[in-house]
């Protein structure tokens, strides 16, 4: 017997036929609901009156002897009952368990998505649960371990979802698709505001889903919105553990605290001056972001909580690094750095790089110059302190001896 008689040259598969059913299946999907709508017009009002007569004791008898499409009239039609007694609704929800199926238990968790405050609605969760555990999600074990603590939070099961999405793993998006949350309904605007209140403060959320997916959403929001969001994250932060994504997005905002601070008042004074340091840092690396080594923006960031703002001139680029009782005049092309007086600076340095001889030259080297101005006092005011050079391996050493002295007012 030849072996080559079991293999086949070559196999089909019915391609037409199978696209054809799905497309029926999408085409019909939700027929079996509209057709119970229609026929419950004629048929819930006498189905509701045999309930409402039957004892509560008598309830599950009740729910065996009904046909399936009775009972989903209950679920696809007026559920969850809002002008029906309480008596009444609550043997409604004792049937849907009685007689649980599949369509019961999806039906109740779209209409949970629009109504998820209804209290007779997560009851019925509630029993549904403990008959399947939700088994029409085929959720995956990551996200089912969950279920048990999100079905019977003590703040509810909105709270629930919330917490489960903020311990677990799964992408905040994913999640959602794994528990059927539709899109722009009115639970998943919720359980997004609640993430974002209550995940921002940490990083898990943040490093889990991304920057660019938080920056999204937070763009979404009101000012007066965004404001609350935002406060969440920047409170319990240091500078040196911001985002730089939503740092930005907050600046751009917001405008620069240091040149309105009016829309930044939300947030308490420690906090806005971590985003004031967060600013000077930014500025600290576009000044030397052509140093090779980077010693030098690692050196003055030791000094961050003592500045009190950096200016950038970007043509040459140079920079102003304010501190209390004097100025450091730094180039982004290596070089010596200059101390001045604060007021000196304010009165004679400051005046020169806004004039248009500076502003008209095209000579890097003569702008630089300009700024160099090494006279002790002029005109009665003290100007310049100190030329302080980055060259040899000991330079920092050189600088934080007089940088010791400068912030202890001693010149």
């Amino acid at each position: 017997m030849e072996i080559n008689q079991y293999f086949y040259q070559f196999s089909f598969k019915p391609q037409l036929l199978t696209e054809e059913r799905i497309k029926m299946e999408r085409k019909y999907k939700n027929k079996q609901a509209d057709i119970i709508r229609q026929r419950s017009r004629m048929l819930l009002p006498k189905l509701l009156e045999i309930i409402r007569a039957t004892p509560m004791e008598n309830v599950e008898e009740l729910a065996h002897s009904l046909k399936k499409m009775e009972v989903l009239m209950l679920i696809y039609s007026e559920y969850p009952f809002p002008n029906e007694n309480q008596d009444t609704r609550q043997k409604i929800n004792r049937i849907l368990t009685a007689r649980y199926s599949v369509e019961v238990g999806k039906t109740a968790w779209v209409i949970f998505q629009h109504q998820y405050e209804e209290p007779y609605l997560l009851d019925l969760l509630r029993s549904i649960y403990q008959v399947d555990q939700f088994g029409f999600m085929l959720l995956d074990d990551k996200i089912q371990y969950h279920m048990d603590n999100v079905m019977y939070h003590k703040s509810g099961v909105v709270q629930g979802i919330t917490s489960a999405l903020l311990l677990m793993g799964t992408k905040t998006t994913d999640a959602f698709h794994a528990l059927k949350i539709e899109q722009e309904s009115k639970l998943e605007s919720t359980l997004m505001r609640k993430i974002l209140e209550q995940g921002l403060s940490q990083d898990h959320m943040i490093n889990r889903d991304g920057t660019d997916f938080i920056v999204r959403l937070l763009e979404n929001y009101s000012m007066h919105e965004y404001k609350q969001l935002i406060k969440n994250y920047f409170e319990p932060r240091k500078y040196t553990q911001f985002h730089v994504a939503i740092v930005q997005q907050a600046v751009a905002r917001l405008r620069d605290p240091r040149e309105r601070v009016t829309d930044w008042q939300f947030l308490s004074s420690g906090a806005l001056e971590e985003v004031k340091r967060w600013l000077i840092q930014k500025k600290l690396q576009i000044l030397f972001e052509n140093d090779q080594d980077n010693q030098r923006l690692n050196y003055w960031k030791r000094f961050i909580d003592y500045m009190q703002d950096v200016e950038l001139i970007q043509d040459p680029m140079i920079a102003f690094i304010h501190f209390d009782n004097f100025v450091v005049v730094e180039y982004g092309q290596m070089g010596a750095a200059y101390f001045y007086h604060r007021e000196g600076f304010e009165k004679i340095i400051r005046p020169i790089s806004t004039s248009p001889t500076f502003r008209n030259s095209r000579s890097r080297s003569n702008k630089e110059s300009m700024l160099k101005v090494p006279e002790s006092s002029r005109a009665g005011v003290q100007l310049f302190i100190e030329k302080l050079g980055h060259h040899g391996r000991s330079w920092d050493d050189k600088f934080d001896s007089y940088m010791r002295q400068y912030l202890n007012g001693r010149f």
